[in-house]
């Protein structure tokens, strides 16, 4: 029959195995739940840019987008308006993301991809840097550096230059592409 020092070392040692399983057991929960916060947070940063781009894409809303993209004085004050809080939104959501990866609740390749898309796309153009001039005071101030750092690393070019390059790439395509995958034998041109 066993002692009670033996029952003791016993109760010890099914006791030390029982934290560790414990252990492992919440570093599982915890992997877990980070997967599914950046994966909710990536659901939520893909269904806030595809609302606002559709937003965008209004005809009204794009006369006021294009119109403040090219950066020019003479702005309608109507269009101006429209523009202001287009940029105002956008780099709202731009901060949100911003802390969001710096926290780990955003995947750094997911936000890279953002930041190659806004560097581009946008701060390459003259009304967003016009915009960024008049507002970057409201934001704060690591965010201001942030976007500052990507407006010198892309140069500025004229707000046509997409319109351009698309131009270009059409007229380039061949009278025949291939189906697309999936794509019924005689789709319509």
């Amino acid at each position: 029959m066993p002692t009670l020092s033996q029952l003791a070392d016993l109760g010890e040692l099914f006791g030390g195995v029982a934290v560790v399983a414990s252990l492992i057991y919440l570093a599982i929960q915890i992997r877990q739940n980070t997967q599914t916060v950046r994966s909710t947070t990536l659901q939520q940063n893909t269904d806030t840019w595809a609302a606002f781009w559709l937003k965008v894409a209004e005809p009204e809303t794009a006369q006021a987008y294009v119109a403040g993209m090219f950066g020019r004085p003479d702005i309608r004050p109507i269009h101006y308006s429209q523009f202001f809080f287009i940029c105002r939104g956008m780099f709202i959501i731009l901060e949100d993301q911003y802390y969001q990866v710096r926290k780990g609740t955003l995947d750094p390749d997911t936000y890279a991809g953002y930041q190659r898309a806004i560097s581009t796309q946008m701060l390459a153009f003259r009304g967003f840097r016009i915009w960024w001039l008049q507002s970057r005071d409201v934001f704060s101030p690591a965010f201001v550096d942030h976007v500052d750092s990507m407006i010198a690393e892309v140069p500025e070019i004229d707000a046509t230059a997409m319109l351009i390059d698309w131009q270009a790439k059409a007229h380039a395509y061949p009278d025949n592409p291939p189906p697309a995958p999936n794509a019924p034998e005689s789709a319509p041109p």
